[in-house]
């Protein structure tokens, strides 16, 4: 028989070098809490991972984490910060070292998914520490997959023997949480060791005495931007968010509410900073039933409340009537002197009212007639082409979904089979998602062509009578039109009485496109196209508002 030797010139050697070429790598660490002190502490973990890598020769180029997240989901802002700068590497490590899976993560399936996109997408190999175990190697990756699956299962069994607990300790008055702003918090759980206490003391410090006279300016009806700007001279800065949302929690006057007890409410063990008859004071006063009277929000006479916003700080326009002179107006509540007449009284003789000049500012999109052929010409070549490219995405998009469908049909079948573990059927839902997510996208509605002359006619002439159908609508009629044409509202210099450029319909912003280049009025109406209008918005104006 021939010898064969001769043919082992042609077998590809393998390149031995190249496992020594990258010994750079990235840390992970993280603990739940910031006061760990078990062997997941911070500290420990960086000890662990410092002298392997000296041990292996390995390179710390990046560390990340060193901070308390919860790992029960991915979620996380460091955890986040650290997958998008190694999908962006152009360069990746050789490795990411974690002390133990579970600091990775304790998601189960999700961590999973994510650990495999390291190794088998990105190329990136993990190795846990505190085993010495890593994806070099199939029996490694699947060692170090299976942890993570039972880091879920960890987490689950805590969960059941923990909860109980919590629900016994918040029906017994303790509050479960950080204690908010007026409150100084001690106990066993807390950052600051001075306030370290072996029961539970929630005590009223001097920022919250200042807080308390500010319940009792809302009760006499001070307005919040007033309470600020009170509490800010008495050395308090509270941002208007914060100060509403104080009204709203009922810890303040000593009750805790918990999803943990259901619909029941529990009285604090703390001392609270208001009496229960002051929070409901408060609670009729944002409900609009104070001293006898109904704050009304829709008022016909008012029509733009919601549209109209601040040239100055950007904010929305509240309204109000003089009931003697029976005139409605807009004013700002923040910035001094920003007020105008809802609409033009009969003694003046130029438009200075917010309606009158509304009914302008539309009219300023109306196409000259002997242009508006052109203009529906173009509209509906536009659109047909629009539309031949969302037949080329949603081909694609049935493609994906199809491969996510069988995925699942394939897990499915496998653990039935007994090829798979029943611990793979944790990624269904995640490949669920996907489909959901999917489906949404071809929901879409698709342009009828054959009815698109009809369709692109009604829109145009919608748009050239919009401020007609303003002006003869109802309430409603009218705020519909203003959210369709302006989605973001409408900016307007009251001191000079004009509207300014926002963002509009992108069939509006079409035509204030066309008005400059055809008709040459470089100046009128400028505007920044709403992006996310649809051409075609269907039915909910009389008549029939299509094409927007």
């Amino acid at each position: 028989m021939k010898d064969l030797k001769e043919f082992s010139k042609y077998i590809k050697k393998k390149d031995t070098r190249k496992s020594n070429i990258n010994k750079i790598v990235w840390e992970y660490t993280r603990v739940s809490t910031a006061n760990q002190t078990d062997n997941y502490s911070l500290e420990n973990q960086e000890d662990s991972i410092a002298k392997l890598a000296s041990e292996c020769g390995y390179i710390i180029d990046r560390i990340y984490g060193q901070s308390d997240e919860s790992a029960a989901s991915d979620d996380r802002k460091e955890f986040n910060r650290f997958l998008f700068d190694l999908r962006r590497a152009k360069v990746k490590p050789y490795a990411i070292l974690v002390w133990t899976m579970s600091r990775f993560s304790r998601t189960g399936g999700g961590g999973v998914s994510l650990a495999n996109e390291i190794v088998n997408k990105l190329g990136v190999h993990i190795i846990e520490v505190s085993s010495r175990i890593d994806t070099t190697t199939e029996d490694g990756k699947i060692q170090l997959f299976a942890k993570l699956i039972d880091a879920r299962k960890e987490t689950i069994t805590k969960l059941t023997t923990t909860i109980p607990g919590m629900i016994k300790f918040v029906k017994s008055g303790k509050y479960l949480g950080v204690a908010p702003l007026g409150y100084d918090h001690f106990g066993r759980k807390v950052k600051d060791h001075k306030k370290w206490h072996y029961e539970q003391k929630i005590v009223l410090n001097d920022t919250g005495k200042k807080l308390k006279l500010a319940w009792g300016w809302k009760v006499q009806g001070y307005k919040d931007y007033e309470i600020k700007a009170k509490l800010k001279l008495l050395g308090v800065d509270i941002r208007l968010q914060k100060l509403s949302a104080m009204w709203r929690k009922p810890f303040y006057c000593g009750v805790q509410i918990n999803s943990f007890v259901g619909e029941e409410a529990v009285m604090g063990t703390w001392e609270p900073m208001i009496s229960i008859e002051t929070y409901e004071k408060v609670g009729q006063i944002l409900s609009g039933g104070r001293q006898g009277y109904q704050i009304k929000k829709n008022f016909p006479e008012r029509p733009l409340i919601g549209t109209l916003l601040c040239s100055c700080c950007g904010k929305k326009l509240c309204g109000y009537e003089v009931k003697k002179k029976k005139k409605h107006y807009y004013k700002c509540q923040q910035c001094k002197g920003v007020s105008i007449n809802a609409s033009t009284s009969l003694k003046f003789k130029k438009k200075v009212g917010a309606h009158e000049l509304f009914i302008d500012h539309l009219n300023e999109y109306q196409i000259n007639p002997r242009y508006l052929g052109a203009f529906t010409r173009q509209l509906e070549k536009n659109i047909e082409s629009t539309n031949k490219t969302s037949k080329v995405e949603e081909a694609k998009l049935r493609v994906q979904l199809k491969a996510l469908e069988d995925r699942k049909q394939y897990l499915r079948r496998m653990v039935a089979m007994g090829e798979l573990e029943p611990d793979m059927l944790e990624f269904i839902p995640e490949i669920e998602s996907g489909i959901k997510s999917l489906n949404e996208k071809l929901l879409v509605p698709d342009i009828n062509l054959s009815n698109l002359k009809n369709v692109v006619y009604k829109a145009v002439d919608f748009t050239q009578e919009a401020s007609k159908y303003w002006a003869s609508y109802s309430l409603k009629g009218k705020r519909d039109i203003q959210e369709l044409v302006f989605p973001e509202g409408l900016m307007i210099d009251t001191k000079n009485r004009q509207y300014l450029t926002s963002k509009v319909n992108a069939l509006f912003a079409a035509k204030a496109e066309f008005i400059r280049v055809v008709e040459g009025q470089k100046n009128k109406i400028p505007v920044k196209n709403d992006e996310d209008s649809c051409v075609v918005a269907g039915a909910g104006f009389e008549p029939t508002a299509f094409g927007l």
